[in-house]
């Protein structure tokens, strides 16, 4: 990887300045309800067997869309800062906020599910302490009820304790940015290759390798978007392509092309198609959010006014709490509901799910993410009014779609 020139370094068209991206939490929002509808479609059954089994089933596409959204939300301001030769983001804040964005809600869903759900009850604290430090996917079953989505919040956080070096890693050049993005996309194919071959344990494919193709795209996005290059920018504009472009992969993906439904071993080839179609999608997903407050870029149309519509906009804010406490409370209504797995009643299992989760996300949000992102400026290594040490900061509970303020997984 190249390593810091002196003076400025060359780049490709106009670096752009960090940019709000209000669009990013519509898009946040649709990931999250996608990965509800995909939970939902599970446990009933219809995601199995039902008539709509494709749709729902391949609905896990949400994991691949916030995976490629905290690739770019959280490497742009590297990427900005290493193009203009400006001191890279200082790494200490912006662990810390990343801390606060993360684990507070965390350790409320993780308490929530280890005592409210008897299917817990017979964990260690062995378990527990695995659930609470996020460090549950490294062992084989270590993902209890209403807690087995966390896999991807796991995955996510190593990607934010890799970031500071991968942006070091990545160089000063445009080129040199596409070079570890590329590289970062072999390594999640190669990963998923040898886990589908036996070489790796299937939990195995939890790990940040095994994802680093969907992070690594987001971060081209990202070095893309700062270094301005034209076509991007033309591209980004035109949301009914990538919209229905986005809508295409997804068709060829409810395909037996990308495996069975339901949880079926994938054969190599079905893991590849799969992990590519969703990250194509996933990008092209994403590129229009990234234009929509930029001026002169052109207009997303109607699906970029529903994205950065106020109801979207409040999902979009307290999508991380959906994403934590949607398997609780899809757990509690099967028990209150006293129906099975697996036996239908799909609508009435949303619904209820849906609005019941809805509120507990919101109360979350507000008794616990608010408070805790008010700490941000007073942690360790606080730098205020330093030029290029401000750290990526808060995710989807603040809602603002600013560069370096990634999302938190959801999946």
């Amino acid at each position: 990887m190249s390593t810091a020139p002196r003076g400025p370094a060359p780049v490709v068209g106009r670096v752009s300045s960090p940019e709000r991206f209000p669009a990013l939490d519509g898009v946040r929002a649709v990931a999250a309800l996608a990965v509800v509808l995909t939970h939902v479609g599970f446990q009933t059954g219809e995601a199995v067997s039902g008539p709509a089994r494709a749709a729902l089933a391949r609905l896990d596409i949400g994991v691949a869309v916030f995976f490629v959204l905290s690739g770019f939300l959280l490497h742009r301001p590297q990427a900005v800062a290493a193009l203009r030769g400006a001191p890279l983001p200082a790494v200490v804040p912006y662990l810390w906020r990343r801390a606060l964005r993360v684990l507070p809600g965390y350790w409320v869903a993780v308490l929530a599910a280890l005592l409210l759900l008897p299917a817990n009850d017979g964990l260690t604290a062995v378990d527990w302490v695995r659930q609470l430090t996020l460090t549950q996917v490294y062992v084989e079953s270590g993902l209890p009820a209403g807690l087995t989505q966390m896999w991807s919040l796991a995955t996510e956080v190593t990607f934010y304790l890799a970031l500071p070096l991968l942006g070091r890693l990545a160089g000063r050049t445009l080129r040199s940015q596409l070079r570890l993005c590329g590289l970062m996309v072999g390594v999640g194919l190669g990963w998923q290759a040898a886990v589908a071959h036996d070489l790796l344990p299937p939990h195995a494919g939890y790990w940040l390798p095994g994802h680093a193709d969907w992070f690594g795209l987001g971060m081209g996005l990202a070095a893309l978007s700062a270094s301005g290059v034209p076509w991007l920018r033309d591209l980004a504009g035109d949301g009914t392509t990538c919209w229905v472009g986005a809508a295409a992969l997804f068709a060829v993906a409810t395909t037996p092309l990308t495996g069975p439904y339901g949880l079926a071993l994938l054969t190599p080839s079905e893991t590849l198609s799969r992990t590519l179609l969703y990250g194509a999608a996933a990008v092209l997903l994403v590129l229009p959010a990234t234009a929509a407050a930029a001026p002169g870029k052109g207009s997303t149309g109607a699906v970029g006014a529903l994205l950065t519509s106020r109801p979207v906009a409040w999902l979009g804010r307290i999508s991380y709490g959906i994403f934590l406490l949607h398997l609780v409370v899809l757990a509690l209504v099967f028990d209150g509901l006293e129906i099975g797995f697996f036996t239908g009643r799909f609508w009435t299992v949303l619904a209820v799910t849906v609005g019941v989760t809805l509120a507990v996300s919101w109360a979350l949000q507000r008794a616990v993410e608010e408070p805790a992102m008010r700490l941000r400026g007073r942690g360790p290594g606080r730098t205020r009014d330093r030029p290029g040490a401000r750290g990526p900061g808060p995710g989807p509970g603040e809602g603002r779609g600013t560069a370096g303020q990634g999302p938190v997984a959801t999946g």
